[in-house]
């Protein structure tokens, strides 16, 4: 435990390496402490504080579903992303980001030898702490994670991204704190359709259901990617098992709704060796048509 202060962990502030002395674990810069409570570790008083309404709505809804939600199953969807993850898994450090009350947690702690969990509730990760042996749970935004430079072997973000205020910070942050032949797997829901079905906002509000601010297609979230310095190596869209007839039938129809694609995206990457090849080509353009410019009489 006290070694993953020295070289996993740091202020999600300052970026500074943590301080251990005795009972007390702080910053060197801003000499904030940080709450340990046995594999309970509370960044609440290092995070960066943001003045973001949408964000404080989110948070503090993820953390009331902590004390009301009901135990995630391994349904077929968790189930395709482990088999992926235990096909991928590398090294010994993983960070799983956003990982509710832990259906994923248990196996994570099996394959590496430290396994971080950081929500963004503090009731989810206590209900991870309950379900683990090793697992590490980190409460910190994940906008700002408290995560050294280049430290971590794999990062599990499933179903995440769609939450985020900042999508764009995180996946800037998580291509900070892997490694430079580490991997990221990440999942979202698929929102491509063949059809525009709305001609006003006529959105049932009464059926509500979830905090997803984002809505990716596989196109948006390679190009989205691309621009934070993420390279894809596999990118695939999943969907249920044909369990029975009513199962492919619904699988088909969904199939052909979705532009051919299924349920969920799923995509493996990776840092770019130039997280800014997108900005340095956009950059050159721009000079190059400045050049082409007719200069004015």
């Amino acid at each position: 435990m006290n070694n993953i202060f020295q070289s996993v962990l740091c202020c999600p502030k300052c970026r500074e390496k943590l301080t251990n002395e005795g009972q007390r674990v702080f910053c060197s810069l801003c000499l904030e402490d940080v709450a340990v409570d046995d594999r309970f570790i509370d960044f609440d008083r290092l995070n960066p504080k943001l003045n973001l309404d949408l964000d404080a709505i989110v948070q503090k809804i993820t953390e009331y579903a902590g004390i009301t939600m009901n135990d995630i199953d391994i349904d077929w969807r968790i189930a395709a992303i482990l088999k992926d993850i235990r096909k991928n898994a590398r090294g010994t450090v993983c960070l799983e980001i956003g990982g509710a009350d832990g259906p994923m947690t248990p196996v994570l702690e099996n394959l590496f030898d430290t396994t971080l969990t950081l929500d963004y509730s503090k009731h989810f990760l206590k209900r991870i702490q309950n379900k683990t042996e090793r697992a590490i749970c980190v409460y910190s935004n994940a906008h700002f994670l408290p995560i050294q430079d280049n430290v971590l072997d794999m990062i599990i973000c499933c179903e995440v991204l769609e939450h985020s205020t900042i999508p764009t910070q995180l996946l800037t942050e998580m291509r900070r704190s892997v490694k430079k032949d580490g991997m990221i797997i990440l999942s979202v829901p698929n929102e491509q359709i063949i059809y525009h079905r709305k001609k006003h906002s006529n959105y049932k509000f009464s059926q509500a259901g979830d905090t997803h601010i984002n809505f990716f297609t596989p196109d948006s979230l390679g190009n989205l990617l691309f621009r934070t310095g993420l390279e894809i190596i596999h990118m695939k869209t999943i969907f249920p098992p044909n369990r029975s007839i009513k199962n492919l039938y619904s699988n088909m129809k969904n199939y052909i709704k979705r532009s051919f694609s299924g349920n969920f995206i799923v995509c493996l990457a990776r840092p770019m060796a130039n997280p800014l090849k997108y900005w340095d080509i956009l950059n050159s353009n721009l000079k190059n048509n400045a050049k082409k410019k007719p200069t004015e009489a």
